[in-house]
């Protein structure tokens, strides 16, 4: 490298111009065949143009560097000038290369996959593929509105598991405790409601078949995750002017709007045919 330095900066005038021409010539090429294949490779508009202009300004930066070096007629040490180009390169990439360093942790220590269901920097969804430098989601909408899918795509930049915490409802194992909270005047028969709402939930939550329990027993192999009670309970509480019977039950994870479904339809008719029950409003 350093005999390459000394070579470009010991040249006539004429030779220095013929010199920077071939190197401006090659670093037109080199842009738009970068901008070629990333067009192919690339999908999405924004990402395309930001890698774009990221790789346009760095081959510029590296253009410019050795220009500097053909006609300086001082020897500047070489790791001076590596020093500006390590600087340039350092600056324009830093997120591509943060992306393909989280895309690398993503492959191989594999946080998540394609399918599960992640949560991350507000946005949750379902995920379609796993990119070199994001990660593709099939948004899905908040939990108030039953986690249903919107349509929508959303990409999320690899390096954001570097900075935001991710949340994955399919690791450890492929089922959530749901809640619904059931509020009943103070004059209610609590009681009587409890004991509804705990024959409505046996009968429509998911039932601990051997299957469930054993993936609950792999996942104990990979986490300290364990769960001494895993039947369905109902939890009574009193707060501001009304009784709070907070159901509690395991289902599947893309299941909970459903079976919150059935069970708010039992439980309304259940309560519709008992004078002791009355829920608050």
């Amino acid at each position: 490298m350093a005999e390459m330095m000394r070579y470009l900066s010991n040249h006539t005038t004429a030779q220095k111009l013929l010199i920077s021409g071939i190197l401006i010539i090659i670093n037109i090429l080199v842009v738009q065949s970068t901008s070629k294949i990333l067009f192919k490779t690339v999908k999405n508009s924004g990402t395309y143009y930001n890698l774009r202009k990221r790789f346009s300004f760095t081959f510029t930066l590296i253009l410019i560097v050795l220009i500097l070096l053909v006609w300086s007629e001082s020897k500047l040490d070489l790791t001076t000038y590596m020093g500006f180009i390590s600087a340039g390169i350092a600056i324009a990439l830093r997120e591509i290369f943060t992306n393909i360093a989280a895309w690398f942790i993503i492959v191989f220590q594999k946080p998540f996959e394609v399918g599960d269901r992640i949560h991350v920097n507000g946005q949750t969804g379902d995920i379609i593929d796993i990119k070199l430098f994001q990660i593709i989601l099939l948004e899905v909408s908040s939990i108030d509105f039953g986690e249903q899918s919107t349509g929508r795509i959303v990409q999320i930049p690899n390096n954001f598991i570097f900075i935001h915490s991710i949340t994955n409802a399919n690791k450890g194992f492929d089922y959530i405790w749901n809640e619904i909270e059931v509020r009943l005047t103070m004059d209610s028969d609590w009681e009587v409601a409890k004991q509804i709402l705990n024959e409505i939930i046996n009968k429509h939550a998911l039932h601990l078949t051997n299957e469930v329990k054993e993936s609950i027993y792999e996942a104990s192999k990979k986490y300290m995750l364990y769960y001494r009670n895993l039947t369905p309970i109902v939890y009574v509480n009193v707060k501001d002017g009304y009784i709070a019977l907070d159901v509690r039950y395991l289902c599947e994870t893309r299941k909970a709007r459903v079976t919150e479904n059935d069970i708010w339809q039992a439980i309304l008719i259940a309560f519709k045919e008992n004078d002791q029950i009355k829920m608050y409003q």
